[in-house]
């Protein structure tokens, strides 16, 4: 099933994205300096991978705003 959503909706969600990613990559980072065990590490790669996915997603939407 194909959901389309509007400008407004993708917009929510690619700045949810973006604050939880870095979030989730300040976390990872500072436990990880204060002697935290190694496999923070995944923390820091699902925090920058929900930024890149958030940063995206507000890029298209701006573009569909555009058009």
């Amino acid at each position: 099933m194909l959901v389309v959503m509007n400008t407004a909706t993708r917009r929510s969600i690619g700045v949810t994205m973006v604050i939880i990613g870095i979030v989730m990559g300040a976390i990872g980072l500072v436990l990880d300096l204060n002697g935290g065990p190694s496999a923070l590490h995944v923390l820091t790669w699902i925090g920058g991978g929900l930024f890149g996915y958030g940063f995206v997603t507000l890029i298209y939407s701006r573009r569909g705003e555009l058009r």
